[in-house]
């Protein structure tokens, strides 16, 4: 049975050509925000998307997709469930679609988390991708390590943060285990850089901080894109729009589509 179910994990792996990993090093950054976001955008440009929710006591990706409630579908030929399109070309996987309800919570420590994301290779049927895109916790723990673990040489991370230092604190860590994994970094996203008066215009930064800045210049790294305060994107993510469709005219937007651009420019180059 052991064997099965690696000959079906290797069987899903292969379909897929590429792999990246959204970090962040504390939570309250806007980290599920940017993979949703992110995956819309590489589904825009016409790629086939998987984006895997492996935040299993906080899964927020299908409030995010609106499909909460949605059955998963069946493979008729296997009988194993399937990821749900929020797209034709997007399919979503996350542990809130096997709760039975959305306000349970899961009480497990690291062997069974560990357990279940192999579980999502093992026990569901995946079709061909251009790019998986998966959704970890905050922090270095057994998530991000499980990912890694399971799908092996993954194309990179992109670690979203604020500018603020104690945020950046936390990026850090995630950089180094980025570095430690030999996983390449792909680069940062800076949410919440500024405000943007509706009135006037005027820009003003709501979390200062240098660290950023001098984090990025140590190790060479890209800025995929700065952020700013919107309140649309709070409204798209309760709405369970992509913001990155809905308000493609706002800076924002056009920052998400062009870190897109930049990712597809350096996994595919």
């Amino acid at each position: 049975m052991e064997e099965n179910k690696d000959a079906i994990i290797k069987a899903n792996l292969d379909k897929i050509k590429h792999s990246i990993i959204v970090m962040s090093g504390k939570g309250g950054v806007g980290k599920s925000f940017v993979a949703v976001n992110l995956a819309y955008g590489l589904a825009l440009q016409g790629k086939k998307v998987g984006l895997l929710d492996v935040d299993i006591h906080g899964p927020s990706i299908a409030k995010l997709t609106n499909i909460e409630g949605v059955p998963l579908p069946i493979n008729e030929e296997t009988g194993r469930p399937m990821p749900i399109k929020a797209l034709s070309n997007l399919s979503v996987l996350t542990v809130a679609s096997i709760l039975s309800s959305e306000d349970s919570a899961i009480i497990w420590r690291g062997p069974m988390k560990m357990a279940l994301i192999k579980q999502f290779f093992s026990d569901f049927d995946w079709e061909e991708l251009d790019y998986l895109i998966v959704d970890c916790p905050p922090g270095t723990g057994d998530e991000p390590l499980s990912v890694i673990q399971t799908i092996g040489k993954m194309d990179g991370a992109v670690i979203v943060t604020t500018p603020q230092d104690l945020s950046v604190l936390d990026v850090k860590k995630s950089v180094d285990f980025a570095l430690k994994m030999e996983l390449p970094i792909l680069g940062i996203v800076e949410n919440m850089k500024y405000f943007r008066c509706p009135k006037c215009n005027e820009v003003t930064p709501i979390f200062e901080g240098e660290m950023l800045e001098q984090l990025i210049f140590e190790h060479s790294l890209d800025l995929l894109a700065s952020l700013e305060i919107d309140p649309a994107i709070a409204t798209s993510a309760d709405e369970g729009k992509p913001y990155i469709y809905f308000n493609n005219k706002s800076p924002s937007a056009q920052a998400l589509m062009a870190a897109v651009e930049k990712i597809m420019a350096k996994v595919e180059g």
